[in-house]
């Protein structure tokens, strides 16, 4: 493939839902991504009737994939589908994606909340015979929409997020320096002609070339799977706070319980408190007095 040809290329692939945001914000923001010299590709400039395939080989053609979450996007099987393309790239280091959660919190698109959650459940009632399918679509919702993102809330000015993608993006290439069209110039200047030490000088170029892409490629693997263990790791945190609040709950429950014991020994006499590794949960012992009581202490 030659230099012309791979300018060619997308550069960046638009996932989106809705003709709203099609000729609306999507519209504005491919104008401006243009202007700045970057080629887009949104599906509108696929023929209809074209296998999904072909837009599975305009994300594989792109550097970065702008997916832009927004209340209608879970009605489309198409967009999770993609969603799922560019998971797989991402993952493999060979992509980058920036989620754009227009008019939509990340939190809600994370954990299925709203309307948002609820079109996703209709999708997943609706493939119900494809697990697996749906599975890949949750793992995607989840997965692209931790990563880092920018938020268009309700009061955004429109224009000036605009820019800020437009500049992110941008960003985005400069530091790509494992960038393809980069390195095809370096080799085409070895079929220019020259021998010798001008000759080797070219290889040894190319050949560092190959190797910084390979190095970064390993590195965004290495940060892919960190980003995986922090996840996780940040799941487990969750799940533990949630079990501390529940376990302080059932203290406060149990000591207002030995509180109206202490009551009602004022009236029948002493009778068993309830042990200390229930009043401290999380100091469990393993030996514990069994609680001896009665309805009949209660009549008074």
């Amino acid at each position: 493939m030659d230099a012309y040809s791979r300018q060619l290329k997308h550069q960046v692939f638009v996932n989106f839902r809705g003709d709203e945001l099609r000729c609306g914000f999507v519209s504005h923001l491919v104008e401006a991504l243009q202007r700045n010299g970057i080629n887009v590709f949104i599906d509108k400039h696929e023929r209809i009737g074209e296998d999904l395939t072909n837009l599975f080989v305009r994300i594989e053609e792109s550097t970065i994939a702008l997916v832009i979450f927004s209340r209608r996007y879970t009605e489309s099987r198409w967009c999770l589908d993609e969603l799922v393309k560019i998971k797989e790239r991402t993952d493999q280091g060979l992509l980058k994606v920036i989620p754009i959660f227009f008019k939509v919190e990340p939190i809600t698109v994370k954990q299925l909340r709203g309307a948002f959650g609820d079109q996703f459940r209709d999708r997943e009632r609706e493939y119900g015979c494809d697990k697996p399918r749906t599975d890949r679509w949750k793992e995607a919702l989840a997965s692209v929409s931790c990563k880092i993102g920018l938020t268009f809330g309700k009061k955004s000015n429109e224009s000036k997020f605009v820019r800020i993608v437009v500049k992110e993006v941008k960003k985005m290439l400069q530091e790509n320096i494992g960038d393809i069209p980069f390195l095809e110039r370096v080799i085409d200047t070895s079929s220019l002609g020259g021998q010798g030490s001008s000759q080797v000088s070219t290889q040894e170029t190319v050949d560092l070339c190959r190797e910084s892409i390979a190095l970064v490629q390993a590195n965004s693997n290495i940060a892919n799977q960190v980003a995986l263990v922090s996840k996780r790791y940040t799941d487990i945190e969750c799940e533990n706070r949630i079990l501390r609040a529940q376990l302080g709950e059932l203290a406060e429950r149990l000591e207002s319980i030995n509180s109206i014991i202490e009551t009602v020994e004022g009236v029948v006499g002493k009778i068993p408190r309830f042990p200390d590794f229930l009043m401290n949960p999380w100091q469990i012992s393993y030996s514990s007095q069994p609680i001896m009581a009665s309805a009949e202490m209660f009549h008074y």
